[in-house]
């Protein structure tokens, strides 16, 4: 388990399924992703069990900690298990030998949730596991055009541009170009120290 001040990244568990299946054919949230097929119960419990044999791709759950009632700033919040699951967060193509991998399966579900704070901190939990855990040089993610927002967050938290794949994904009608965006591990540190 990751955990931050507001957000915790945690393992999915069978009952987390449904709420999955409800955030990834949410239009606005497929809208982002490079690839969409309409998603059900039964897919995402076969891609869950198929994920847990794979040594190369994790998808964890997104989980924002709710302020404690007895507190009047918001500061205290409540223990793991009263989290409110909102997401998800994976990387894909772990290639620990060339010691890098794609941040992706990112989304925030519930509506109320999509925040900077939030999506800010699940990125950087993960980010400080790819390169303090397990130890790689370089993580990058694909932006398609339409989801600028995802480009702005990944760029303030320290990511550059590499490459614009052009019109290299169609969707909704239309060719959109592919960003590549990329952190290093050195870039990492200098940003976030250990």
């Amino acid at each position: 388990m990751m955990v931050g001040e507001r957000v915790i990244v945690s393992a999915i568990e069978p009952e987390h399924i449904p709420a999955i299946v409800r955030w990834r054919n949410d239009p606005d949230v497929y809208a982002g992703f490079v690839e969409y097929e309409p998603l059900s119960s039964i897919g995402q419990r076969m891609f869950l069990e198929q994920l847990a044999q794979e040594r190369s791709r994790r998808l964890w759950l997104v989980s924002v900690r709710a302020p404690s009632p007895a507190s009047n700033n918001g500061t205290d919040r409540r223990v793991a298990e009263d989290a409110c699951p909102v997401g998800t967060i994976g990387l894909i193509d772990v290639d620990l030998r060339n010691r890098r991998c794609e941040l992706g399966a990112f989304l925030i579900g519930e509506r109320d949730h999509r925040r900077f704070d939030v999506v800010a901190e699940a990125e950087l939990l993960v980010l400080r596991h790819c390169f303090e855990h397990l130890g790689l040089h370089k993580v990058y993610a694909y932006v398609t055009d339409s989801n600028r927002r995802v480009t702005r967050l990944h760029r303030s938290l320290g990511f550059t541009e590499e490459a614009c794949l052009r019109e290299h994904v169609f969707r909704a009608g239309r060719f959109m170009n592919l960003h590549v965006l990329s952190i290093l591990h050195e870039e990492y540190e200098q940003r976030y120290g250990s």
